[in-house]
């Protein structure tokens, strides 16, 4: 069969064409899947450096894979000793997933190229908890008084408490 091939130059030609067209599309580094994000780069998640982003912005590239979209996002990257820098990252919705999952605000963890910092694979969402709002401290002054005037808290307590309170203004 090879010598079949050989013996035809174009039926060669077209075997040169589609296995390199394959390579191209499904190429470990440089191939067009890769481009669009829609694998995950080894080398990052093997000798990467971990760390946390913030999305800032999501575009939709309007390129679906599996007809899942592909979302361009630009992320806040937060790697310990490193000061905090932007990236831009291109990643197919994971299954399960929708478009209003990864809005701006969305914490998610990451791996980064330590030679090539723009490099930056998702591996995950960040499952800290956001920062609680700030307690409002009239609230909090009315809530008190009226525990102390139903005896519920002693007036050492009303008054350790009250100046905790006017101590965090």
């Amino acid at each position: 069969m090879f010598d079949a091939i050989t013996s035809d130059p174009p039926l060669l030609v077209l075997l040169l064409v589609v296995v390199g067209g394959l390579a191209w599309a499904f190429g470990p580094k440089g191939g067009l899947l890769g481009l669009l994000g829609a694998g995950l780069d080894r080398a990052e998640l093997k000798n990467g450096r971990a760390g946390e982003a913030t999305v800032l912005e999501v575009r939709d590239t309007a390129i679906r894979i599996n007809k899942r979209p592909v979302l361009q996002l630009l992320l806040e990257v937060h790697i310990p000793g490193r000061a905090p820098y932007q990236a831009r990252v291109s990643k197919r919705l994971p299954p399960h997933s929708s478009t209003a999952t990864w809005g701006p605000g969305l914490r998610v963890q990451v791996m980064v190229d330590p030679m090539q910092p723009q490099r930056v694979v998702i591996t995950g969402f960040a499952m800290t908890a956001p920062p609680a709002p700030p307690a409002d401290p009239v609230r909090a002054m009315e809530d008190l008084k009226r525990m102390a005037d139903a005896g519920l808290i002693t007036e050492h307590e009303f008054e350790a408490k009250k100046a905790e309170i006017l101590g965090r203004l």
